[in-house]
């Protein structure tokens, strides 16, 4: 059954009066009497008997008279429910992002981009990279922000953001501070607290070794907070994206020999169409991401990592979509 027909019928039960229930219902009397004959004929008897002098309802029709009543009750309740949704619901952007990704440059982008696009709540859901695309395959994320592309990959389309160097982060005083870029080699004698969370690391340690040491690694930890912090006690330096240092008790240097820098992407499924990733899409590509290139390279090499997430160096290499 149909609630147009509920409705026609609940209006000639209380009019009892075929012209006027059609004029109430703003049909015609022949399109009312036809809705409530189908109604009829789904429950298989006559709901109101039509006689010249007294137009009736059959046993039938009080029977579900109430029932049909509740059932109008309740469909006005739901729309009712669902009109309050909408208007108090905020669109949700789902963006995942590496642990590795530091907010001192991305931070202020996503607040003039929630500035401009008011009523989007925006998620950020930290993953790795196997994860964030499991998730962004599964339509749990809406996009993500990555800091290499192991190659271009049919199923997502590929957003350039900006890049970043690798960077010696030590505290202030030390004598990296004298120094405009830091060599690796320069690490073979100082405390090193390993970022854990580190997209390079396994990259910086074989490299360390190819230059015939070991650094000393005093710390582990994928907390960011600590590793800065220690750093800033003097408790020694680290490795990091320069976009990460958040502590103003540091200093930092560019990593020389190799000079390393890793562009970053903004990824989303190719063909999916989703209208807050498009406008994040199309605001990143109308902003100018200002980079300080004081002590960039000629030539950077960047870093990217394969699916297996084991490091390759890859040269000028550019992923667009």
């Amino acid at each position: 059954m149909e609630l147009y027909q509920i409705r026609y019928f609940l209006a000639l039960c209380g009019t009892l009066n075929f012209a006027r229930a059609a004029e109430q219902c703003n049909v015609s009397q022949p399109s009312l009497t036809r809705a409530v004959q189908k109604l009829e004929q789904e429950l298989g008897g006559l709901l109101i008997r039509r006689e010249r002098r007294r137009t009736h309802l059959t046993e039938l029709g009080e029977l579900v008279r109430p029932m049909l009543e509740e059932v109008v009750t309740h469909s006005l309740h739901t729309v009712a429910a669902a009109k309050r949704h909408v208007q108090v619901s905020r669109v949700v952007l789902r963006l995942g992002i590496m642990p590795s990704i530091g907010p001192v440059r991305l931070a202020p982008f996503l607040a003039q981009f929630a500035a401009e696009c008011s009523g989007i709540e925006l998620t950020l859901v930290e993953a790795p990279i196997p994860r964030l695309n499991e998730l962004l395959l599964g339509s749990h994320l809406d996009a993500a922000v990555v800091a290499y592309v192991g190659g271009s990959d049919k199923r997502f389309r590929y957003c350039p953001l900006y890049q970043e160097r690798i960077k010696i982060v030590a505290p202030k005083g030390h004598h990296f501070e004298r120094t405009e870029a830091v060599r690796l080699r320069d690490l073979q004698n100082e405390n090193l607290l390993f970022r854990t969370n580190c997209d390079i690391g396994d990259f910086l340690l074989e490299s360390c070794r190819k230059q015939g040491f070991d650094p000393r690694i005093v710390y582990r930890s994928a907390r960011e907070d600590w590793i800065q912090t220690m750093v800033a006690s003097g408790f020694g330096v680290t490795v990091m994206p320069e976009f990460s240092r958040t502590v103003a008790a540091t200093i930092a240097r560019p990593l020389v020999d190799p000079d390393l820098v890793r562009q970053l992407f903004l990824i989303s499924v190719a063909g999916r169409r989703h209208e807050t990733t498009a406008t994040l899409i199309r605001t990143i590509r109308a902003h100018t991401w200002h980079a300080d290139t004081s002590h960039a390279p000629e030539r950077p090499r960047l870093i990217a990592l394969s699916k297996s997430n084991k490091p390759m160096q890859v040269a000028d290499q550019r992923f667009g979509g």
